[in-house]
């Protein structure tokens, strides 16, 4: 249960933006951790706060800024100095996903045995720390070596860019085997933590609709040095109302990183849940926190990319200069500010939105 030492911790600290998506809140209680132990152990630099927002089915991802600067700075230092440290963990990466990528495809069509389940989590928890070293590290190169090192990272980001996409439908189709089962509905079985999957596993018992459908609805999983505390409700909207008091909006004009360039004028097409149905004709200008590969098909008819978050390797980032659209990344607040349907002017080159 949350305590009120926990909201004063949570109010202490500078959370910066790191992505926003379509998630389960069952995989965000396996990250939690991930993002302490597995890193501490692979990386040997970790992150002892997370945060993840989490309201039907969509998550917005935070860590503290001043860990965020230190994890990058201490990757990029070492990574400079010895070129075998870089091809390791890219290769490390690429290794994984190997082994992942089939396991999860195969799994997802059975609820999986004790066995199984234990095969998918010693990758499934080695696979953040690899996916954080190729993703993070770049932003923290200068010019120069990020030109020298670049080409490994992006080979690896890109060879494995399917695992997190797969792990959600891994877990969401698990979910609703479990569904089938247990006469729920399946949304809300998306909202079990780690502990109450592997419990589920072992005896086949879930907790209560009503605590599964309160996550669902709106709810928050803060993770301190391993340790999860999750907030429902008005808990849940009271961290939620700090986290953006923090992030207030200033000044209309929208500035981020140029991943492509060129200029664009178009209508903004707000998209958070790439499942979902929505209005996007071709040219329209694809507006969203973060994009995985479940939003080729609205990148293919964008005439201009904007995300909330990511930085030089973000998969908006590396499908942009693939397919030489104007892209900007890192926004911080795109989303919030831009309305769908409205127009608006993109300098990609510069990095500003009007």
């Amino acid at each position: 249960m949350p305590e009120k030492a926990d909201i004063k911790k949570i109010v202490k600290i500078q959370w910066l933006s790191r992505w926003a998506g379509s998630y389960t809140f069952t995989s965000c209680s396996y990250w939690g951790p991930q993002y302490y132990y597995s890193l501490k152990k692979i990386l040997g630099v970790n992150f002892s706060h997370t945060l993840f927002l989490h309201r039907q089915g969509t998550v917005s991802f935070f860590v503290a800024d001043d860990e965020f600067r230190q994890f990058g700075s201490k990757l990029a230092s070492r990574s400079i100095k010895n070129i075998n440290y870089v091809k390791k963990l890219c290769n490390g990466l690429k290794k994984n996903t190997d082994i992942l990528l089939p396991l999860m495809k195969e799994l997802k069509l059975k609820i999986p045995t004790a066995a199984e389940y234990k095969k998918f989590l010693i990758y499934f928890d080695r696979h953040l720390a690899y996916h954080n070293f190729a993703k993070k590290t770049v932003d923290f190169f200068d010019p120069e070596n990020l030109r020298r090192l670049l080409p490994y990272f992006q080979d690896a980001r890109k060879y494995s860019e399917a695992v997190y996409s797969e792990s959600e439908n891994f877990f969401r189709t698990i979910a609703k085997l479990i569904a089938k089962e247990q006469g729920y509905p399946a949304e809300i079985l998306t909202c079990l933590t780690q502990k109450e999957f592997e419990l589920f596993l072992s005896n086949h018992q879930v907790p209560s609709k009503n605590i599964l459908a309160a996550r669902y609805q709106n709810s928050v999983l803060y993770s301190e040095r391993g340790k999860e505390v999750i907030f429902v409700g008005k808990e849940a909207k009271k961290v939620k109302s700090i986290v953006n008091e923090q992030n207030k909006l200033a000044g209309s004009q929208l500035k981020g990183i140029s991943a492509y360039p060129g200029k664009v004028i178009s209508t903004v097409r707000v998209i958070s849940d790439p499942h979902k149905k929505h209005i996007f004709n071709q040219g329209d200008i694809l507006v969203t926190g973060m994009t995985r590969p479940e939003f080729l098909p609205y990148i293919r008819k964008a005439s201009a990319i904007i995300t909330d978050v990511g930085g030089i390797l973000s998969h908006a980032a590396i499908t942009a200069r693939e397919f030489k659209i104007p892209c900007i990344v890192g926004t911080v607040k795109a989303t919030k500010i831009l309305k769908d349907g409205q127009k608006i002017k993109v300098d990609a080159t510069k990095g500003v939105i009007n």
